[in-house]
């Protein structure tokens, strides 16, 4: 079993890099969505389970996997990892919905779980629209929508706050990896996220959704602001003096709890960026 809130740095920087760089923007099922009571639901990445719980789904949470963080202590059947994922036990726990990040689980994972004849959502999350659109969806699935529309309410609210307050006029490095140093493009929703709080993302031409960067490439581009969200502070950077972040002390570090899984707490590291 899995209790929430567990840490273990190396496999988790891993699963936060490969979850920052697979983020795209669609949801599909295999099976038309019914809503019924005592339904049994198991997420397969750390991000859809905290969304079920934000929806109001937790009692029909039966699995999940490393690294979900939960707001509650409720320990929760573990099935393995985003990548890798314990099929016996999947089926042991008789859901009526697995969950899968599409472009994140490996597709012969995703194959494997509908070839068992298992009734596969596919999610995917962009846009920081997909955050309340999702919370909505499960909340459908576990007749949840009373609790679900506070938390999608809420979501509104503070991104509506800040909308409107800032136009993009400060350019930013969102470091989400620091060895190697990775960032995201513009179509990423952290880069999103930035431009709510009145940032341009110095990367936002780059095609991939994330990728691995070299250090001179920042030098040029010289951002006005760096926002780190790896798993700790990145002291490199005091090495470059030349770039406008630096000589202005204007580099920010916010815990990857607040800001590398598209969840409710994401609402707390837009609001510190938005502060600074």
């Amino acid at each position: 079993m899995l209790k929430n809130k567990k840490s273990k740095p190396v496999l988790y920087r891993l699963s936060l890099l490969l979850f920052i760089s697979f983020m795209a923007s669609c949801s599909e099922t295999s099976d038309v969505i019914d809503t019924r009571s005592n339904v049994r639901m198991i997420a397969l990445a750390p991000h859809l389970a905290e969304l079920a719980e934000s929806a109001g789904a937790l009692d029909s949470l039966v699995g999940i996997v490393s690294y979900t963080q939960l707001e509650s202590e409720k320990i929760i059947e573990g099935v393995g990892d985003a990548f890798k994922v314990d099929y016996e036990k999947i089926i042991s726990l008789k859901p009526d919905y697995v969950f899968v990040w599409k472009d994140g689980n490996p597709a012969s994972v995703i194959h494997k779980l509908k070839s068992l004849g298992l009734n596969v959502l596919e999610i995917e999350i962009q846009k920081l629209a997909d955050i309340p659109r999702t919370i909505e969806q499960i909340a459908k699935i576990a007749g949840t929508e009373s609790i679900a529309q506070q938390n999608i309410n809420l979501f509104h609210s503070v991104i509506n706050k800040h909308k409107n307050q800032f136009k993009p006029q400060r350019n930013i490095f969102i470091e989400t990896y620091h060895q190697p140093l990775y960032t995201v493009s513009g179509t990423h929703w952290l880069s999103e996220a930035a431009m709510i709080c009145g940032y341009e993302n110095t990367f936002s031409e780059m095609q991939p959704l994330s990728a691995p960067i070299n250090i001179e490439s920042v030098i040029d581009k010289n951002p006005d602001v760096i926002l780190n969200i790896a798993l700790k502070k990145d002291n490199q950077w005091q090495k470059w003096k030349d770039i406008n972040a630096v000589k202005n002390n204007r580099i920010l570090t916010i815990s990857p709890n607040l800001m590398s899984h598209p969840n409710m707490r994401l609402l707390e590291g837009i609001e510190k960026l938005c502060e600074f």
